[in-house]
């Protein structure tokens, strides 16, 4: 599993709930409503780091993930 993906689902994000997050390094840095800004003030200040933006839903959320036994690691 990629390492942001799996930040993402096992970090507590409630205070961001409906908010767009940047995640750099499996650390959050920036949120807000807007991603294209939130990425353009990420990428500005993290310029040769990989750059995640992720919705954080509100409320209850089920997240499906499919596992590949036959996929090479």
């Amino acid at each position: 599993m990629d390492k942001t993906y799996e930040w993402f689902l096992e970090a507590d994000l409630s205070e961001y709930e409906g908010k767009y997050i940047a995640i750099i390094k499996e650390n959050l840095f920036f949120a807000g409503d807007d991603p294209e800004e939130l990425y353009k003030k990420a990428q500005k200040e993290y310029p040769d780091h990989e750059i995640v933006l992720w919705k954080v839903p509100s409320g209850d959320t089920l997240i499906f993930s499919t596992y590949n036994e036959n996929r090479e690691t």
